[in-house]
């Protein structure tokens, strides 16, 4: 598998029922979970790991620091390889292994003959849009309103689980290169050539300590943008930040929509 630069990382499948718990560790971690909060299970990892699905960690020496996994999905005739979750080791994150892990994982699933991946995030977290858009070259084209039901793990308890999901073509070389935006208030968009930009938090998680009624009121305005912009044909192509607390997302029309057609 993939190995990034540096003598002390290196990515390759989990093998081990002694990998696999230590992938649920560092799913924990990730996710602040506690020890009695549900988390990925061992089992079904070494299941999928059997099963054309894909397990993948990142190891620093013989320490895990991070995995990711995900099998194989269709929706109307159209294949792809679902990836359900990465998680870094809070320790190591900001430091390229989640890129690591992602274009390791990129490589499985190009050698099974799909050229498809898709996967979830909170629009929220624009750190991971960023990421997602701009560092893979991902696209978002679909928004689901409260995914996984209300939250009442993790980071944000009580919140929505509203989720962004995006599709990666695996044969476009990864990464994007989108124009610096200008600055756009949280939950508010504003025109750009025949773009559409929506601004949002760079750090939710500040938000959320800082006033989590106002935060939750951020949520439903960029929820009810983002559904719009989507059920309008656009779809998000980047994130990028634009001032000290502040992140933009570019939406841009879809071929065949009509929005596309405004252009």
């Amino acid at each position: 598998m993939s190995r990034i630069p540096s003598p002390q990382l290196t990515v390759r499948p989990l093998t081990t029922s002694a990998e696999m718990r230590a992938g649920v560790e560092v799913y924990r971690a990730a996710f602040a979970l506690a020890a009695t909060d549900p988390a990925v299970s061992p089992r079904l990892l070494a299941a999928l790991q059997r099963n054309a699905g894909s397990v993948i960690g990142a190891f620093a020496g013989d320490e895990l620091v991070g995995f990711t996994y995900g099998f194989l999905g269709s929706d109307s005739g159209t294949v792809y390889h679902y990836s359900q979750v990465a998680a870094v080791h809070p320790d190591w994150q900001g430091r390229g292994v989640g890129r690591a892990l992602k274009l390791s994982q990129r490589d499985y699933v190009l050698s099974t003959g799909v050229r498809l991946m898709r996967w979830a995030f909170d629009p929220l977290r624009t750190r991971n849009a960023h990421f997602n858009l701009d560092v893979l070259g991902a696209t978002g084209r679909w928004f689901l309103r409260d995914f996984y039901g209300v939250e009442d793990i993790g980071r944000d308890p009580g919140m929505r689980t509203d989720r962004l999901i995006v599709e990666w073509d695996l044969l476009r070389p990864p990464g994007s290169a989108a124009p610096p935006p200008p600055y756009t208030g949280w939950g508010e968009t504003r025109p750009e050539g025949d773009d559409v930009l929506l601004g949002a938090p760079r750090d939710w998680d500040a938000v959320v300590a800082r006033d989590r009624t106002a935060a939750s009121r951020l949520r439903d305005d960029l929820a009810a943008e983002l559904r719009r912009l989507i059920d309008e044909g656009y779809v998000a192509t980047s994130c990028l930040t634009c001032g000290t607390d502040t992140a933009v997302y570019r939406f841009r029309p879809a071929p065949g929509t009509p929005a596309h057609e405004k252009g």
